[in-house]
């Protein structure tokens, strides 16, 4: 059976503990203590040497918890729960900035941030808690952990339960209150939600905090009945640049 562990550090008894959880495939994921979603251990032990970490231990339990919940999603085409394992890191060069520029995915409803801009986050997060920035170290896993929820998110609505989609969202603008794209998918689940005064809101709150999917954004087919709103013509005239 799989292996998991609870990654609340700081917050429960049993992940401070470090006590192991076996679970077949169906059973409950969530922690016993603490009822969070359990993460998913690595088949075998990993040889390598340990880092010394030079940052506190509160930072380390903050960047754990930030990005430990969301590695065990809900398939879109069904209820069954399965495991989603995290990809490997690829080799990117973590800088102390965030990136100006993130990659997405263009999804089946709204825009989903890239596999590669999250694990560069987490990445960004590590080094930065091993250079003892614990508060920069903070911010990168808020970031990642936002990603993870948007993707959550927008499962959740392909599935139709548009109520835990939009759990999803707040928590993620509650990490990451910055995030053009945390505003955007909440637009596009307001649409679903036949709320068009409030997903024009959202759509503006986007472009006010920087978003530029401007092309992803025209290919969504979640925003065609929007389209000939004037509203909505006049606001991406307002803020979107000149080729985008």
């Amino acid at each position: 059976m799989a292996k998991y562990k609870c990654p609340t550090l700081g917050d429960c008894d049993r992940a401070n503990a470090g006590e192991v959880f076996e679970r077949a495939p169906g059973e409950d994921l969530k922690c016993p203590g603490c009822s969070t979603l359990l993460e998913a251990q690595a088949a075998g032990p990993v040889a390598g040497k340990k880092n010394k970490l030079v940052a506190p231990i509160a930072a380390a339990v903050v960047l754990a918890a930030g990005v430990g919940g969301y590695l065990v999603l809900q398939s879109p085409s069904g209820p069954a729960m399965e495991e989603v394992v995290a990809a490997p890191v690829p080799a990117v060069v973590a800088t102390d900035s965030a990136v100006a520029q993130p990659e997405v995915q263009q999804a089946s409803f709204g825009i989903a941030p890239s596999e590669t801009d999250t694990a560069a986050l987490r990445l960004q997060g590590e080094k930065q808690l091993l250079d003892g920035k614990a508060g920069e170290a903070e911010a990168s896993g808020n970031q990642a952990a936002a990603n993870e929820m948007m993707k959550v998110a927008i499962a959740r609505m392909a599935q139709g339960k548009l109520e835990e989609a939009e759990k999803e969202l707040l928590a993620a603008r509650a990490r990451a209150p910055k995030q053009p794209l945390v505003y955007y998918n909440m637009a596009v689940l307001r649409l679903k939600q036949e709320r068009t005064d409030d997903a024009l809101k959202e759509f503006e709150g986007a472009f006010l905090a920087g978003f530029t999917h401007f092309r992803e954004m025209d290919a969504d087919p979640d925003l065609d009945a929007l389209r000939k709103d004037a509203r909505f013509v006049k606001l991406v005239e307002q803020y979107r640049p000149k080729g985008a």
